[in-house]
């Protein structure tokens, strides 16, 4: 009998034990004991850039109602480089000899100094002494420099035959004098009824198209780019390619 006892008594001792130890409260949750953490992860992308979105639960202390907390992370990521188009090589020329394009070079409507425009590459590379490094991938017109002489010269190739050259530099000037650097109105004082102006599309300035007067050059321009007051880049070339502004088309 008294082992009965005994067992009866330890029963009820954790009986009231689980029931006032834990206030009562078998079946709801206590509000100082923070629930476990429940994330809800989507991924999205907007602009490259994936965003991670987490949700977390957590007990409120006042009312033990459950709160939903969004926290929004922005993941970096690096996209994969592109690969570099391939800009090409020019054949191997012979015989170049010294470079000739320096800073006593001038521009005309037909080239500069011997190198004319309608020149094969090869010929060209010859008259300057130098060789050409395509700038833009090499194909129907694209862009070279010459690896020795003179900086600030870009020659543009079309079709095989060099069609224009682009001056960005005050030191190379025209048989005149002319180029970057000077005011509008000195290159109209130079070269009067001989200058065509328009503005340019975007109203950032002028474009002053020298025409030479010779039927024989009529297809010959050496054009002047202004901010509306002062040039700021000079070039010259055949029709059409002088007249391009967007760039020698691939």
């Amino acid at each position: 009998m008294r082992p009965v006892l005994l067992m009866l008594l330890a029963v009820v001792t954790v009986a009231g034990v689980l029931f006032f130890g834990l206030g009562g409260r078998s079946s709801e949750l206590d509000p100082t004991l923070p629930l476990a953490p429940t994330t809800l992860v989507t991924i999205g992308t907007s602009t490259g850039v994936p965003t991670t979105t987490s949700t977390s639960t957590t007990g409120n202390t006042e009312s033990d109602s459950v709160t939903l907390v969004a926290v929004t992370t922005i993941v970096e990521t690096t996209l994969d480089d592109q690969p570099a188009e391939t800009l090409g090589t020019l054949p191997p020329v012979d015989g170049l000899g010294v470079p000739t394009l320096d800073a006593a070079s001038s521009v005309s409507t037909v080239g500069i100094d011997r190198i004319m425009f309608g020149m094969t590459v090869h010929d060209a590379q010859i008259a300057a002494g130098s060789r050409f490094t395509p700038i833009t991938p090499t194909g129907q017109c694209f862009l070279v420099v010459p690896e020795a002489g003179q900086a600030g010269l870009t020659f543009w190739v079309v079709a095989g035959t060099v069609e224009r050259v682009d001056v960005d530099t005050r030191t190379i000037t025209t048989r005149s004098g002319a180029g970057i650097g000077d005011t509008e109105d000195r290159i109209l004082e130079m070269f009067g009824e001989r200058i065509r102006t328009t503005p340019l599309p975007d109203g950032s300035g002028n474009l002053l198209a020298y025409i030479p007067k010779d039927v024989q050059d009529a297809t010959y321009r050496v054009m002047f780019l202004s901010n509306g007051l002062q040039i700021t880049r000079m070039w010259a070339g055949r029709l059409p390619w002088a007249e391009e502004l967007g760039g020698c088309p691939g």
